[in-house]
């Protein structure tokens, strides 16, 4: 930022005076970017870090539900291209399923009770409850399989995070990887919690590399060919209820060009 020809590392530009004589300012380019960058990373650590790519069906879905299927490499690239895009203040954040754990337990452990997950053996009380750690973020993106030891509750725990999202109409990402699919084999299954995320439009993305090409399964919505305004119907489902269409899906395959390789860039981001 010091060496921008704008503001001249000030991180603000001149923007007149109010009626009553008293000066204005307005954030500069080269702050935004850096904010923008800063809260890209606090979403997920280091997720600038990630690679470029030049689109993301995803964007067509900050404001609604998705059920999506990639690798961890993957969903950093597509959530590093959604975040930059979002500006300074939107608040996404990822989660994962041992967040959710640790953050139910939480109250257990402030007032003394015995912990016997060993995920959970030094419980953190940043995060009181679950409601705390799921119900801030515009956009909460959880993704499975991280937590390894087995507790019981897990799946109710999911499902309990889902419908508190779903009661204050909030949208939600549930992640998965291709290699751990969420089934009942999964630590955090239950039927009721692939119920509630089998009415939601699932995308399923492919590794990053050149030629990269994505298959978005949705319910009769078209494939996004760049970001999208967010959509304005439903955001969230009730236990119990589907949406019309939502469970008879269409595959579109979208062919993404090569990926490019990130260049520094001291007055902004690429």
């Amino acid at each position: 930022m010091s060496g921008c020809d704008k503001c001249y590392g000030t991180g603000y530009l001149d923007a007149g005076t109010d009626a009553r004589g008293i000066p204005l300012t307005k954030p500069c380019p080269c702050q935004i970017a850096k904010d923008t960058v800063r809260n890209v990373n606090r979403a997920w650590a280091n997720l600038t870090s990630a690679p470029k790519i030049t689109r993301s069906p995803l964007s067509a879905y900050t404001g609604g539900n998705v059920y999506v299927t990639a690798t961890d490499a993957t969903l950093r690239a597509h959530l590093r291209h959604v975040g930059l895009r979002g500006g300074p203040y939107w608040y996404f954040k990822v989660v994962t399923d041992s967040d959710l754990m640790t953050a139910w337990l939480s109250p257990a452990a402030l007032v003394g009770k015995e912990i016997l997950d060993p995920d959970a053996a030094t419980v953190s009380t940043e995060k009181a409850t679950l409601v705390d750690l799921v119900d801030p973020p515009e956009l909460l993106v959880i993704r499975l399989g991280v937590k390894s030891a087995r507790n019981s509750a897990m799946g109710e725990v999911l499902l309990e995070a889902l419908y508190h999202r779903a009661h204050v109409g909030k949208p939600t990402w549930v992640v998965d990887q291709p290699t751990r699919r969420f089934d009942p084999s999964h630590i955090a299954f239950s039927e009721d919690g692939l119920h509630h995320i089998q009415q939601w439009h699932h995308a399923v993305l492919d590794d990053v590399q050149p030629g990269l090409a994505i298959e978005l399964v949705t319910g009769n919505v078209e494939s996004p060919q760049g970001a999208a305004p967010r959509p304005t119907g439903s955001l969230t489902l009730s236990a119990g209820y589907s949406s019309p269409g939502a469970s008879t899906g269409t595959t579109t395959r979208i062919e993404r060009p090569e990926a490019t390789v990130k260049k520094r860039n001291v007055k902004g981001f690429k």
